[in-house]
């Protein structure tokens, strides 16, 4: 089984099979109060249409790491490869990302914000209004399309933003803690869509969560990172079959992943 690993010494075809390479990212924050070493020499690889989960403490970097992959950022040290080139900057075709907080804009209705990046492109009216309808299908709101957030609750929020990344129909989808702000039943109930999405696009997926429950349930595997400066402590395989059920958070293998992954954070 593919799964994320440590660079190989050539990386000629390897990028190929990978849509992700993280190689050797370290990067310092300056603050009044000094410099904070926020990433040490980070390695690994995605191979392409993985559900990948990143864990570990507060503090430890998953989420600088997801600008750097994103484009948003710049390391310090060290490089992100997409897809076969080197990432300096946004490319929203190729990489979507989602937020904890949907960050919609509250002025425009679901429709508007899920195709307002490609109204930047200059897509067509007629051509990204109908994409945006198919989004926001995809995601089960096609009867709230004109409404506005104020009119959305957080999960469908969540929704329209999960169609905003989509609706380019990007490779990678980059999610930083989506869900961090709901309630547990909403979260589980998007977590479910998330994986019927998934299942039926094969997208590349980089999840951030604190939640090990969640990670477990959502991922084919779990990199797990350590207390600041974030180092990789492991990578966990996620030996459930697919498609998952709630009935798989009651077994004993469910809860063996889930305790290896806090067991590592722990003693880190």
């Amino acid at each position: 089984m593919a799964s994320i690993s440590a660079l190989p010494d050539t990386k000629e075809g390897f990028a190929e099979t990978h849509d992700i390479i993280v190689d050797s990212i370290s990067h310092v924050y300056d603050s009044p109060t000094g410099s904070i070493e926020a990433l040490d020499d980070i390695s690994f690889s995605i191979p392409s249409g993985r559900f990948i989960g990143l864990v570990g403490p507060s503090g430890c970097g998953k989420s600088s790491l997801i600008l750097m992959m994103a484009g948003l950022m710049h390391a310090g040290e060290g490089m992100v490869m997409v897809r076969g080139h080197r990432i300096t900057q946004p490319e929203p075709e190729e990489i979507g990302v989602v937020f904890q907080e949907a960050s919609l804009l509250p002025w425009k209705t679901a429709a508007d914000n899920v195709e307002f990046p490609l109204k930047l492109r200059k897509v067509p009216k007629i051509e990204r209004r109908a994409r945006a309808r198919e989004m926001l299908a995809l995601v089960g709101l096609q009867e709230f399309q004109n409404r506005h957030p104020h009119e959305l609750s957080g999960g469908m929020k969540q929704r329209v933003a999960i169609a905003r990344a989509f609706c380019q129909d990007p490779s990678i989808l980059l999610m930083d803690e989506p869900f961090g702000a709901l309630d547990e039943q909403t979260r589980m109930t998007l977590g479910d869509e998330l994986l019927r999405i998934w299942e039926q696009h094969k997208k590349t997926v980089v999840f951030v969560t604190h939640s090990l429950t969640e990670a477990v349930y959502l991922c084919d595997e779990v990199l797990v990172m350590s207390h600041r400066p974030g180092r990789i402590l492991d990578r966990i395989d996620i030996t459930l079959d697919r498609p998952r059920t709630y009935d798989m958070m009651a077994t004993a293998t469910f809860g063996q992943l889930r305790d290896r992954i806090w067991r590592l954070i722990r003693k880190d």
